[in-house]
């Protein structure tokens, strides 16, 4: 009896999953409603996966999911296997022409964020290497010897008040004609911070926390975006700025971008008002708004031709 009564508990449960799978149609509908209604973009990247792998035989079904696969993971900033759904648009689907324009267009657009991405970040590795400096700090704040690099090489350097552990409020440290290069990766070693280089901006924090960072998403847009939203998107990505704020809320750091920008910046009641500092010289907007982000645990999405500053989920 006992063995009877596994038996069609496996069944029923079986049975069930099976129940809770849709045609290609409805599954489709429901990954596009976790992915936007519940902002939950890598539990929606899982449905889509399973959509194309349950639904080939429905092309078109199959072919959307792989393209959302691809925005999915543009989303979570995971950019090089983002190009590689993509690219297997048109080699899985060669059949359906109009998806297949669309993965070549966001493939070529990859290929141009990237390099654009990379200009600010190798201009200042280039210049970290051929900078050198002689260095005599005793018993010096770390942000005075950041003050002191900065100012010195022109390179920004952003301490994150929210690593843990705690980065080290003194350090002393001498050195003589050291790059930049080789001055960051020997007191990230003394003082137990990583150095990351955001889009041309050093900031020195925990590993956890790099990579963290490292994982950040870019702001990004489908492709079927509003006019407006994609208007908002090219000025965040042109227009440069330059920020020195100590400890200042979030509210007020945001109204002054919006007064320097001209762009309709709102906060979701969400976010709150966390305080945050942030000293960065002639960056891309997109960049300033990424560190915020970082610094406040928010996240920004461009809507309705307007920037929606919300909490991280």
């Amino acid at each position: 009896m006992k063995r009877m009564l596994t038996v069609l508990t496996v069944c029923a449960l079986v049975g069930g999953t099976a129940l809770a799978q849709g045609t290609a149609a409805e599954d489709y509908a429901k990954a596009l409603d976790r992915e936007n209604t519940d902002r939950d973009v890598a539990g929606a990247l899982e449905m889509y996966k399973g959509i194309v792998g349950r639904h080939r035989s429905d092309e078109e079904i199959a072919a959307k999911s792989q393209y959302r696969i691809g925005e999915c993971l543009e989303k979570l900033g995971k950019t090089d296997e983002a190009k590689a759904a993509y690219e297997a648009v048109p080699r899985d689907f060669p059949g359906q022409t109009a998806l297949v324009e669309k993965a070549k267009e966001r493939l070529a657009a990859l290929a141009g964020q990237q390099a654009k991405e990379s200009d600010d970040a190798e201009k200042t590795r280039l210049k970290m290497e051929k900078t050198k400096i002689d260095l005599d700090f005793v018993d010096a704040d770390l942000a005075d010897i950041a003050d002191f690099l900065s100012e010195f090489s022109g390179i920004a350097i952003l301490i994150d008040g929210q690593a843990q552990p705690p980065l080290p409020q003194k350090a002393t440290f001498a050195v003589k004609a050291l790059s930049i290069t080789q001055i960051v990766k020997l007191l990230g070693s003394m003082c137990g911070f990583e150095s990351v280089n955001r889009n041309g901006v050093l900031v020195w924090t925990s590993a956890q926390r790099a990579q963290a960072l490292q994982a950040r998403p870019a702001i990004t847009l489908p492709d079927d975006a509003a006019a407006d939203d994609r208007k908002v998107l090219t000025s965040i990505g042109s227009i440069r700025i330059s920020l020195n704020f100590a400890e200042t809320p979030l509210d007020t750091v945001i109204g002054f971008l919006q007064e320097v920008t001209q762009l309709n910046i709102v906060i979701a009641p969400e976010a709150g008002k966390p305080n945050l500092s942030l000293r960065v010289g002639d960056a891309k907007l997109s960049t300033a708004l990424d560190l915020i982000g970082f610094l406040t645990d928010t996240e920004f999405a461009i809507e309705n031709g307007a920037i929606l500053v919300r909490k991280t989920k």
